[in-house]
């Protein structure tokens, strides 16, 4: 639970009833804290959205990530929407949350709570360098993890499995070098099938 969250609507609320304005009140909000969220900016005062931004942030609004605010939106009894700036939730016609580029704002603790973990389990950009867990990362970024965990699931795992037992056992009809031979090439056409799966369904950004 975000009390950082309620106690920053809570500030704004009073700020708004002594007759202020939304530009005043953006401008002289604190930063509040807690355990798990900070709270930073408002940006609406009808209804009162807060929630957390970071110009430094760049948030990837990817496809994977408009599929993950939609899955929340929808356990909120909402819908989510693209924008021009980023991803909408909304009621009927009224906006009750964004994510943009820089952050995350909400009109509902707990919607703003499910939004920013949805954004904290994204898959980020990171340079590809000489390891494979590099790799990994901008492999699982670019394309998504659930698109990598079926082709893992389904084309590399059963392979490699094959290919690990054949190179392990020895054979009592073939020479040990044919049996890493053939567990090299069953390698090979997996990953071969994997890249090629990969480029059928990369995601459209």
């Amino acid at each position: 639970m975000s009390s950082a969250f309620d106690r920053a609507v809570e500030w704004v609320r009073q700020q708004a009833s002594a007759g202020k304005g939304l530009p005043s009140i953006a401008k002289e909000m604190p930063e509040f804290r807690d355990e798990h969220f900070t709270v930073n900016r408002v940006v609406l005062l009808e209804p009162i959205m807060v929630g957390y931004a970071d110009p430094k942030a760049s948030i990837q609004l990817t496809d994977g990530l408009f599929r993950a605010v939609t899955r929340v939106a929808k356990m909120h009894g909402f819908e989510a929407v693209q924008t021009s700036n980023g991803i909408a939730v909304r009621s009927g016609d009224r906006n009750v949350a964004f994510v943009t580029q820089e952050g995350v704002f909400s009109s509902d603790r707990k919607l703003f709570e499910d939004l920013v973990e949805a954004v904290r389990t994204q898959p980020v950009d990171a340079p590809v360098k000489d390891s494979w867990l590099d790799s990994i990362v901008q492999l699982t970024s670019k394309y998504g993890v659930d698109l990598i965990f079926m082709a893992l699931l389904f084309f590399l795992l059963p392979t490699t499995l094959a290919a690990i037992s054949l190179a392990a056992t020895p054979s009592l009809w073939f020479p040990y070098p044919v049996n890493v031979g053939v567990a090299a090439a069953l390698l090979l056409i997996s990953v071969y099938v994997f890249r090629k799966y990969l480029a059928e369904n990369r995601p459209k950004r």
